[in-house]
């Protein structure tokens, strides 16, 4: 399908500047098969390689469809956990900073989001994600000023122009080797 796709194209993966690479939170394995994907591509061709996490992807493009320049992401984690990720977003400005990235108990939104007062000192806020739902119903208050975009999965076209918004901006990790993007630092789960 890359081969297929260079060819449409008209190019050849030497002919890149730059190859980006969902990095997670995501699925293990289908992280660590893009990671290795993009890796061997970079690798074979001397192309840089850029991890993008996730989370940031989403809240790319939830600033792109807004027009929001803080944007906070709620998704999904395992047992009653949630991904959360807040970042600023200045497209114009070639800006895009992750602020943080964390792992929150459903019992802890409130606190998590209060502590970190979502991060800026700004009301143009966006909340998005595939966990914000759940989040607003155990207990996530929005305030005046914060609005909500229904989550969709982001594509392809802004991964590509997010990695290059970070590359120009100097907040990107451009590494020898692309890391997956755990989040959660020590992975504690019952085993099955």
């Amino acid at each position: 399908m890359i081969d297929a796709l260079l060819k449409k194209a008209g190019i050849s993966v030497a002919d890149l500047d730059l190859i980006a690479v969902s990095a997670g939170p995501g699925s293990f394995t289908g992280v660590r098969i893009g990671l290795g994907v993009a890796q061997g591509l970079g690798e074979s061709a001397g192309v840089e390689v850029m991890a993008v996490s996730s989370l940031a992807h989403v809240a790319y493009e939830a600033g792109l469809a807004t027009g929001k320049q803080a944007i906070c992401v709620f998704m999904h984690a395992r047992d009653c956990e949630y991904y959360l990720g807040t970042y600023h977003s200045y497209p114009e400005k070639s800006q895009f900073r992750v602020i943080s990235e964390q792992v929150v108990g459903a019992d802890s939104i409130p606190e998590a989001c209060m502590t970190q007062n979502l991060a800026i000192d700004t009301d143009d806020w966006v909340l998005t994600g595939d966990a914000l739902q759940s989040a607003l119903e155990n207990g996530l208050q929005t305030e005046a000023g914060r609005s909500i975009v229904a989550f969709t999965p982001p594509g392809i076209v802004s991964l590509c122009g997010l990695a290059e918004l970070m590359k120009k901006s100097g907040h990107a990790d451009i590494d020898r080797v692309a890391h997956a993007n755990y989040v959660k630092e020590v992975l504690n789960y019952p085993k099955s």
